[in-house]
């Protein structure tokens, strides 16, 4: 017990201590964390009660993802908007395959490495909205409507993903398909339980008692991840769906809020056991791959950003300032990687070029945003010069 107790102790110091360098220099925590997991690697062993609280992180991540996943976002957002979102994925997901089979992984990893690339970081890109005073620009309708359609493929992802890890590399057609219609009447089956029933589910969760309502909801988020791992899917789809029954709910809100401080300490849990798991010599061994991998990523994204903010309308300056703040990544690509790693082949070390890859992204992406006006101005100027 005693030696638990320093374990979390030196733990929680650490990761209280990059909370602050992250706010001090405005950055994302989440490579500060990994990158305490590496370092504490090193010193402490990640045991079972690490690994475990670390997998509710999770749970509770993709719980807080479902809860801001509404149907009524999504009949907001303009239909010119799902032309932006298209363009997004097609010049980022299939680039995440080619790669993939460029390195020689298998489909799986080639699928998983795909969402790695595709996937923007809505949380840290949403912070630096607001951090960064870009709330009432013209451009930023446009980069959360992405955010929302990056949020609508999240589903789908999960549910083909799912299937891979769940029926192997010999998975057929045949299978995939049993598996994401598995996946797809589970869903069905528990929106539609929700709609009929919220208001009984809304009197069974909700209650005056702050103590009481966070234990049943943490009852609720808990038996429907459960389920979902009975039902032949991952705990983290049914978190994601059980987010999802709740955000259509009166409750949304005092959800977010009452599971908000658990999130926080259990995903930091999660991403400090995610990088006391690497090897810095891992890291090292990929650092050139990974190093390509940044610039195809921060190309791509940047790219099909400033075409999905023309094709809306956009001059191109609002356009480019689209693409600059689809860069950052952060929790979902690490959680892809933690599933991929189950099902990855020993030399892939999809784990630990995720890691090098978002840390690098993590850091550029914010960045760009804060100066985009600054680069804009540098170009157009250097632009004027050669023309003249």
């Amino acid at each position: 017990m005693e030696g638990h107790l320093f374990q979390f102790a030196v733990l929680f110091g650490v990761l209280g201590l990059a909370a602050v360098v992250s706010i001090s220099l405005r950055l994302p925590v989440v490579p500060l964390y990994i990158g305490a997991g590496v370092v504490l690697g090193g010193l402490l062993e990640p045991n079972d009660i690490v690994r475990f609280l670390g997998s509710l992180g999770v749970v509770f991540l993709l719980f807080s993802l479902g809860l801001e996943f509404s149907q009524e976002s999504v009949a907001r957002a303009p239909k010119r908007f799902l032309r932006a979102g298209s363009l997004d994925f097609l010049f980022n997901f299939p680039i995440g395959i080619l790669v993939g089979l460029a390195l020689g992984w298998s489909w799986i990893e080639c699928f998983c490495l795909a969402g790695v690339l595709y996937m923007s970081s809505s949380a840290v890109v949403s912070k630096c909205v607001v951090d960064f005073g870009r709330a009432t620009r013209p451009e930023t309708e446009t980069i959360l409507s992405i955010m929302v359609f990056e949020d609508l493929a999240i589903a789908v992802y999960l549910a083909v993903l799912n299937a891979l890890i769940t029926g192997g590399p010999e998975l057929t057609a045949a299978g995939t398909g049993l598996q994401i219609l598995k996946a797809a009447l589970f869903v069905l089956l528990l929106i539609l339980l929700a709609r009929r029933y919220q208001a009984p589910l809304e009197r069974l969760i909700s209650h005056r008692s702050e103590e009481a309502f966070t234990l049943v909801l943490f009852a609720f988020v808990l038996l429907v991840a459960s389920s979902a791992i009975a039902a032949g899917l991952s705990e983290a789809v049914g978190a994601f769906l059980a987010g999802l029954v709740i955000g259509s709910t009166q409750l949304k809100e005092r959800a977010a809020r009452t599971l908000f401080p658990f999130q926080t300490l259990f995903a930091a849990l999660f991403f400090v056991s995610f990088g006391m798991g690497l090897e810095l010599r891992s890291m090292v061994d990929v650092l050139v791959p990974a190093l390509l991998l940044v610039l195809i990523g921060f190309g791509t994204k940047v790219l099909g950003g400033f075409l999905a903010g023309r094709a809306v309308g956009h001059p191109p300056y609002q356009a480019a300032v689209v693409g600059l703040s689809l860069v950052p990544k952060g929790e979902f690509s690490i959680l892809i990687a933690a599933l991929a790693a189950t099902v990855a082949q020993p030399g892939s070390n999809i784990e630990a070029l995720t890691a090098v890859y978002v840390f690098a992204l993590s850091i550029i992406g914010p960045i760009g945003m804060r100066e985009a006006d600054r680069i804009w101005a540098f170009l157009a100027t250097k632009t004027r010069k050669s023309e003249a």
